[in-house]
C-alpha cells in the first residue's frame, strides 16, 4: 500500500508540474478619456489667470495716501506709481508689490517710521504712513533743531510745546544741522529720553544736557550745581544704578557731591 502511495504523490506532482504555462499580461491601452477632464481643468484656470492680468477691472487707476503729516502727498504718489508702473503685473492690484513700495518709501524718505499697503477692491491701493517722531531737541549755536526717534534732523523749528515737552541736548562743537542729516543713534536718542526720564524720579533735576566731540558721551548739569557724566554706549539703568549708591553712600556721610560724578568707566565712579 505504501508503494502505491508513494507512486500516486509523484503522479500528482508530475501533473503540476506539466500544466499550462500563467497567460500573459495585456499591454495597457491609452484612455483619452481619463486625461480629457485634467486637460479642461488647465485650460480653464489658464484662460481665468489671462483674463485676471489683461483685464483693466483689476488694474490699478487710484492709490490713496494718508497718515503723512510732513511729506506731501503728491511726491509719495509719485514715488509709489514708479514702483508699479515697473511692468505690467506690478499694475495689477493682485500682484502689487507691497513688500517693495514699503521698503522704497522708507529709505527714500526719513520722516517714515512705517508703511503699510492695502488693496481696495478692484482697483485702488491705499499707503498708510506712520511718520517719525520729534524725540529730542539738538542746540547748536544758536540754532534749535528737531530730532527724530532715527537721530534725524526733522523739517521744520520746534513750537513751544516741543520746547517744553522734550529734552535739550547742547553740542559744544556747533556743527550745523540739516534736514535728514543723521545726527545721532538711534540709541542715543533713547538714552537721552531715558536720562531726563528716569533722573527726575529719583531725585535728581536736570538743568540741561551737554556732548562736545562725540556722542558717546554726555554731561549732564544738575540744578544743584553738579555734572554728572555717562557712557552712552552703556546701558543707562547701569550707571543708575552706580550713581544712586553713590548718592546714597554721601548722603549717609552728610555730604553732597560739589563738582562733578563720572559713570564712564564700567564699574568705576568717580566724584568731587
Amino acid at each position: 500500500m505504501s508503494e502505491q502511495r508513494v507512486v500516486k504523490l509523484r503522479e500528482k506532482i508530475n501533473s503540476n508540474s506539466t500544466g499550462t504555462s500563467a497567460p500573459k499580461s495585456k499591454k495597457p491601452q491609452f484612455n483619452l478619456k481619463k486625461l480629457i477632464r485634467p486637460i479642461i481643468i488647465v485650460v480653464l484656470v489658464l484662460i481665468v489667470l489671462y483674463a485676471v492680468l489683461a483685464s483693466s477691472l483689476f488694474k490699478i487707476n487710484k492709490i490713496e495716501i494718508v497718515g503723512n503729516q510732513t511729506i506731501d502727498s503728491e511726491d509719495v504718489k509719485s514715488q509709489v506709481s514708479a514702483i508699479i508702473t515697473g511692468s505690467s503685473i506690478s499694475q495689477n492690484i493682485i500682484f502689487v508689490p507691497s513688500s517693495d513700495i514699503e521698503k522704497q518709501l522708507k529709505k527714500d524718505n526719513y520722516q517714515v517710521a512705517d508703511v503699510k499697503i492695502s488693496k481696495i477692491p478692484f482697483s485702488t491701493i491705499k499707503v498708510t504712513i506712520t511718520e517719525q517722531k520729534p524725540s529730542i531737541l539738538w542746540k547748536s549755536g544758536n540754532n534749535l533743531s528737531i530730532i527724530t526717534e532715527n537721530g534725524r534732523g526733522f523739517i521744520g523749528e520746534p513750537n513751544d510745546e516741543l520746547k517744553s515737552n522734550l529734552p535739550t541736548v547742547e553740542d559744544l562743537s556747533n556743527l550745523p544741522v540739516k534736514e535728514g542729516d543723521k545726527v545721532v543713534s538711534q540709541e542715543f536718542v533713547k538714552f537721552v529720553n531715558d536720562m531726563y526720564t528716569t533722573l527726575p524720579q529719583n531725585g535728581v533735576e536736570i538743568v540741561g544736557a551737554q556732548i562736545e566731540e562725540t556722542t558717546t558721551e554726555i554731561t549732564v548739569i544738575t540744578k544743584d550745581g553738579y555734572r554728572i557724566r555717562f557712557d552712552t554706549t552703556r546701558p543707562f539703568s547701569e550707571q543708575l544704578s552706580d550713581l544712586n549708591a553713590v548718592l546714597d553712600s554721601l548722603k549717609q556721610q552728610g555730604k553732597k557731591p560739589t563738582q562733578y560724578i563720572d559713570l564712564r568707566i564700567n564699574a568705576k565712579v568717580f566724584y568731587k
